[in-house]
This record gives structure tokens, sequence and C-alpha cells, in this order.
């Protein structure tokens, strides 16, 4: 299985709205858990048990929402575990909150809240830790089903444990499996054949420097072959194009590609110039993202570094502040190609800052 998330893979489509899946499914949850408690509220033993029980329920919600916020990206293992052990909890002392009284098993609203909280870390994280997580959650469900059920129940221990496993092990395995799929079409999907990729605008500016001077070479190389013969003008005249040439090539060679985007750049040690392309791709797509100002000079970049390490700065002046709404989908974006990225908004400018690890 992938070792990406839907998350990662996708931030745009899938990173951006996270918080909205996960608030989504921690409301079921909480619908699903207090209506199986007002239902079957003659089976609770314990009401402070209970009240705990909701109260971790409540609390893995709020820290999923959180935790799924695009400026907090990525949703990290242990935050994955941190949300999962409390879900667990909550159905640990759920079952704890009726033991003795528990008669009916299908009215435990553990067996609704594990599958939802599942399908929300499988956006999340991995397809393979989800599968893990997920497993692990059916053990130690069964395990306390198996310990607090009473002997004297209308169906037995085993029979109550088999029961949840038939109840939690399908969805576990599904989510997991659903994720992986998702994963696998993202990877292979064609490309829009309505997209044109954009020029590259450094070579369209040598190309037209370029063609230039092939449109004042053609005619001297002709006039020479006809005569037979060089003058000393078109000697002279030939030095200039092939010198004015040599100026073109050079100057772009020169020119880095945040120079060419319009740039204010002060990089002395190239670091910009040794990003993979995806990462190139991705500060692009920030740039272009943003209500800047002036799209001729967007604005500054300030990169400093050591060694292999470096933080890029780039300031964008926007003519308009831009929502947090706006500006959150392009942080998992950044954080999925770079190692630490934050936007920072202000006034009149937005900050992008991010840390950069180049080949040697």
């Amino acid at each position: 299985m992938s070792r990406s998330s839907l998350a990662v893979r996708d931030p745009l489509l899938l990173g951006a709205p996270a918080p909205v899946f996960a608030a989504g499914g921690a409301v079921l949850a909480l619908v699903a858990a207090g209506t199986e408690v007002l239902l079957a509220r003659d089976q609770v033993s314990s009401w402070a048990l209970e009240a705990v029980a909701l109260a971790a329920l409540v609390g893995a919600g709020v820290l999923v929402v959180v935790l799924a916020n695009p400026f907090r990206a990525p949703f990290r293992a242990r935050s994955h575990a941190a949300v999962l052990g409390l879900v667990l909890l909550a159905v640990v002392l759920d079952e704890a909150a009726q033991a003795g009284r528990n008669t009916a098993l299908h009215d435990d609203w553990g067996l609704a809240v594990v599958p939802v909280f599942l399908l929300v870390l499988a956006i999340l994280r991995p397809p393979l830790e989800v599968l893990v997580g997920g497993l692990a959650a059916v053990a130690l469900v069964v395990l306390v089903v198996l310990l607090l059920s009473s002997a004297t129940a209308p169906v037995p221990p085993a029979g109550r444990a088999a029961i949840t496993a038939t109840q939690l092990l399908p969805p576990a395995v599904a989510v997991a499996v659903l994720a992986w799929t998702t994963l696998r079409r993202l990877d292979v999907r064609p490309p829009d054949p309505a997209v044109v990729p954009a020029a590259d605008p450094a070579l369209t500016v040598r190309q037209e420097a370029v063609a230039q001077l092939e449109a004042a070479a053609i005619p001297l190389l002709g006039a020479i072959a006809g005569s037979g013969a060089v003058t000393a003008e078109q000697a002279t005249r030939a030095r200039e194009i092939a010198a004015e040439l040599r100026s073109v090539l050079v100057a772009g060679l020169a020119r880095g590609w945040l120079v060419e985007a319009g740039f204010v750049v002060d990089d002395p040690d190239d670091y910009a110039e040794r990003l993979t392309t995806e990462q190139r791709a991705a500060l692009r797509t920030t740039v272009a993202s943003l209500p800047l100002a002036d799209f001729e000079r967007p604005g500054s970049v300030t990169v400093r570094g050591q060694d292999r390490t470096a933080t890029i700065v780039l300031s964008l002046p926007v003519a308009v502040r831009p929502r947090r709404s706006r500006v959150a989908p392009l942080v998992p974006l950044l954080r999925s190609v770079l190692p630490r990225a934050e936007i920072r908004i202000g006034g009149d400018r937005v900050l992008v800052l991010v840390d950069v690890v180049v080949e040697p």
C-alpha cells in the first residue's frame, strides 16, 4: 500500500477541506453515541463513567478537527494515535459504564463511532497505517467486550466478542482499501487535455532574442556567399552579431527561474536553483493563487542557508488582503514537497517561508 495519504496526495482537493470532513465525522459519531445512550439508558450502570466516555469522544472529535487544519499540516502519525486512542478510551469507558446490565450488544455506540473515525483518519493518514490502527482497535474492543461481558447474559462472552468482531472488522478493512484504491486512481489519473502547459518565460525571452539575431545574420551570410569575399564592414557586423548572441546566451544561463518570474532575488548560494521540479511547481502555484498587486513584479525572494539546508522567504505584495480560507489549501500543498512551510498574511503583503534541503 502507498505510504502517502489522500490529503497529501491531493492537498487542494482533499487536504484543504479535511477539517470539514473531520467535523462532519465527529458530529455524526456524537449524534450516534448520544442517541444510543438515550435509547438504552436502562442498561447504563454508571452514569459517571458514561459521562466521561462521552467527554472522551467529544475530545477526540475536537482534536481531529484541530489537527486536520491545513495550517497544521501534515497530519502526523502521533496525531493519528492520539485521536484513535481517545476514541478507544471512550469505547472502553462506555463498555465499563454498562457492566452488569449490558444484555444487548447491538446498541453499544462504540460499534458505530469507531468506523466513522477510521473513515476520517483514512483521508489524513496512509492506508496501511489506517489498516493497522483499525485492526488494533478491533482487537482492543473485542478484548474489552470479552472481559466485561456477563456470563449470565443471554449471549455468552465469546459470542458477544465474535459479534463485535464481525461488526467492526469489515469497515476497518473497507476504509483502508477505499483509501488505497483512491490513491491508485489519483496516481494514474490522466492529464486534462484541455490544460496546455505554460511556456517557460526564460525560454520565450531567449528564443525571441535569438530569433532577432538570426534575422540579422541570415542576410549577412547570404551577401558573403554571393560575393565570395568578406569586406571589412561585413566582418565587423559578424563580430557584433556573435557578441550579441553570446551575451544573450550567458544572460540566459545567469538568470534563475525566480528572476524570470519577476522576483528580485537575493540568493548568493543559488539554493533556489537546486529545488526539484515539484518544489518549484508548488511555489509557482502558491504565487499564482494570490491576488498579487503586480504580476510583472510579484515581490522579492531572500534565501539564506548553510550546507544543504536553507530558508526561502518570498515577500509578495498583494492588491487585497487574501482570506485565510483562500490561503489554507496552499499550506498542505507546500508541505507535501517541503520540510517546513508557513504562510503569513499581512496588511499589504503575504510572506511565504519554506525550508529546503537541496542535493549537494
